[in-house]
């Protein structure tokens, strides 16, 4: 299952994929019930949860698997 399916289950959208001179910049997935927005920096190799709820586990999972499809982890 890809991050973006995962966030779905969780009831996160996928609103921005951002890319200057043709290089992915951010990602950014909106809850619109709770209101929790996860931003990924992916020239940063950062990631922020924004609205102070915390990450849950199901959250980290789809998280995790962000990481690994920005191939964060092979570096």
């Amino acid at each position: 299952m890809t991050a973006k399916e995962m966030f779905e289950k969780l009831g996160y959208i996928s609103l921005t994929k951002n890319y200057i001179k043709g290089k992915l910049k951010t990602i950014v997935y909106k809850n619109e019930v709770s209101k929790d927005w996860i931003k990924f920096y992916a020239d940063k190799q950062q990631f922020i949860e924004i609205s102070g709820n915390g990450i849950f586990i199901q959250e980290l999972k789809a998280i995790n698997q962000q990481v690994k499809e920005l191939g964060w982890l092979d570096e």
